[in-house]
């Protein structure tokens, strides 16, 4: 898709994202089979926008909103959940991107801002300082499309340094191998493979520090929405979770449907009773699920340029957690209610549960200890009063 710099004409990425559903619908269970999504998926997912979304508009980009993102993935993730957590990846590595030094960001996007960018926020590899910027090498696992990809950003230390020293590097796709280690139990076709920098000396207009990313925060003219990391990240596999839940309670519903019609109206009071609480508490958890990060999205948009403290940032992934928490159980139950047939190994609702299981288990999703962040803060300075200015300790 092409859009105008300011949106203007241009098809909302909600929009354009429905019929990459359909086309990842049709080829859900062979990328399952084959643990790969095909080239004109991927290349529908591009078109319709979904690298481009969150590129600032001085690179050609949408400098979108975190609620159209949430949305947009969330309808790809109801056709198949490998292509939503590709897609909302490939949203997600266009912000952290922007986050470069301006020349950096000019070699990335010269091409146009569709460039496909995987990543790791995982600091696995080492850095050191040499004439021109940096040398780098390691072994980056789970990094997601990074056979597809134009460039990755990968995050290492200096050798014998500690995590807050750590940096972001943009690799061009030449400049690592990559080894296909990803044999997952869900999210089969995302690709998740091992990323491998043997030496690779990265300029520095290619580099900025994790710092910058994880406070929110940008030197001169950069142009990035000032949210810390821990507010949204999560957002980027809680959407296709969300979408993930609600395709399979539609799959779930048309079984039982068609289970209940077979019937002819035999079906025993307390079969039928347990089906009636299936459906009901699944459609809830899902529902609330979708408020919680609604909220938690549209609050990033909001954000603006106001200061974003610790406790709301530790609100955010809190109610991102219990929104995955709640996604989970609602397929859980779902699958528990429909019975053997659904443990096939090609089964649609098997595929789907399997897809949700996995992106639940993410660490950014782990509502333990998101819980314990966010009570860490509300130890340490009480419940913010209703201006939101956090009170005094002990007050």
């Amino acid at each position: 898709m092409t859009a105008a710099p300011d949106g203007s004409g241009a098809r909302s990425l909600v929009d354009a994202a429905r019929p990459v559903a359909r086309l990842a619908a049709a080829r859900a269970a062979d990328a399952d089979r084959e643990a790969a999504l095909s080239p004109e998926v991927v290349s529908a997912v591009v078109a319709a926008g979904f690298a481009r979304h969150f590129v600032p508009r001085a690179h050609g980009g949408d400098e979108g909103t975190f609620l159209t993102f949430l949305r947009a993935s969330a309808v790809l993730g109801e056709a198949c959940g490998s292509t939503a957590w590709f897609a909302s990846l490939a949203a997600t590595m266009g912000r952290i991107t922007a986050f470069l030094p301006l020349d950096g960001r000019k070699q990335i996007w010269q091409d146009g801002p569709d460039t496909l960018i995987a990543g790791s926020l995982l600091p696995q590899g080492t850095c050191e300082r040499v004439p021109g910027g940096w040398r780098i090498r390691g072994r980056w696992p789970y990094v997601s499309s990074c056979t597809a990809a134009d460039w990755t950003l990968l995050l290492a230390r200096p050798d014998g340094g500690d995590v807050t020293q750590a940096r972001f590097f943009a690799l061009p796709r030449e400049a690592y191998a990559v080894e296909e280690t990803w044999a997952s139990l869900g999210m089969r076709a995302t690709g998740s493979h091992t990323v491998v920098v043997r030496d690779a000396v990265v300029p520095g207009e290619l580099s900025f520090p994790r710092a910058d990313l994880y406070r929110g925060t940008a030197g001169p003219r950069r142009t990035v929405r000032p949210v810390p990391l821990r507010a949204v990240t999560g957002l980027s596999f809680a959407a296709p979770a969300l979408g993930t839940a609600r395709g399979a309670a539609q799959v779930w519903t048309e079984r039982i449907r068609g289970r209940l019609a077979a019937a002819g109206g035999a079906t025993p009071a307390l079969e039928r009773a347990g089906y009636d609480l299936a459906l009901s508490r699944s459609v809830d958890d899902i529902e609330m699920a979708a408020l919680l990060l609604e909220r938690v999205a549209g609050s990033a948009d909001e954000a603006g340029d106001r200061p974003a403290g610790d406790l709301w940032a530790a609100a955010q992934a809190r109610s991102t957690a219990k929104a995955a928490e709640l996604l989970l159980s609602s397929v859980d139950r779902l699958l528990r209610a429909a019975g053997t047939e659904c443990l096939a190994a090609e089964d649609e609702l098997q595929r789907r549960w399997r897809d949700l299981r996995t992106v639940a288990s993410h660490g950014t999703l782990r509502y333990a200890t998101k819980a314990a962040a966010y009570a860490e803060c509300i130890w340490s300075s009480g419940f913010p009063d209703d201006t939101g200015n956090r009170r005094s300790k002990h007050a």
